[in-house]
């Protein structure tokens, strides 16, 4: 072969093969599709070992038969007031020892914010007026329930104490 049938037999690509960008793209989708097959196996031999729920065969209507399993949740759902009721709740104080507003208190203690409220509803319910409302909250959870009156003493663990006098010696005198 001569140098001139050489360089014409490496220019034309037969001795490169096919199309290297086309060999990649088919080897790509070739893997893609075989990892597509391989999870769809996966996920059907894990759907074979873990059956769903059992299909509920009480009739409707009937009581179950036993108790539904896990633990119940036994939490005090906090009392809610009407509009209205809520209005009037802004006057009061919980009587539970946090000091917060009526409508804000949401301790579960008795006596607290629920009983305070039920009672609040009620007498809102009746429409009594306000000062009445308010004779009744008082007399039922004793004058600190008022806004009006003064708050109860706070429980305090450490009482803070008063600064100390100073002593002349200590002050600077400027000349």
């Amino acid at each position: 072969m001569t140098d001139t049938e050489n360089t014409d037999a490496t220019s034309s690509g037969d001795a490169e093969g096919p199309d290297p960008g086309r060999t990649r793209t088919t080897n790509l989708a070739a893997v893609a599709a075989a990892v597509i097959v391989i999870g769809l196996v996966a996920f059907a031999l894990y759907r074979r070992a873990h059956p769903g729920p059992a299909p509920i065969e009480e009739a409707v209507g009937e009581a179950p038969s036993s108790p539904a399993p896990g633990t119940p949740i036994t939490a005090v759902v906090p009392y809610h007031l009407s509009p209205e009721a809520s209005i009037v709740a802004e006057r009061y104080r919980c009587v539970c020892g946090c000091g917060e507003l009526l409508n804000v208190c949401t301790c579960s203690k008795t006596p607290g914010s629920n009983d305070m409220k039920r009672v609040l509803q009620d007498l809102v319910n009746k429409r009594l007026a306000p000062e009445q409302i308010d004779q009744e909250m008082s007399g039922r959870f004793g004058p600190g329930a008022l806004l009006a009156n003064a708050a109860p003493a706070a429980k305090s663990a450490v009482t803070p104490k008063p600064p100390a006098p100073r002593s002349n010696a200590t002050k600077r005198r400027h000349p």
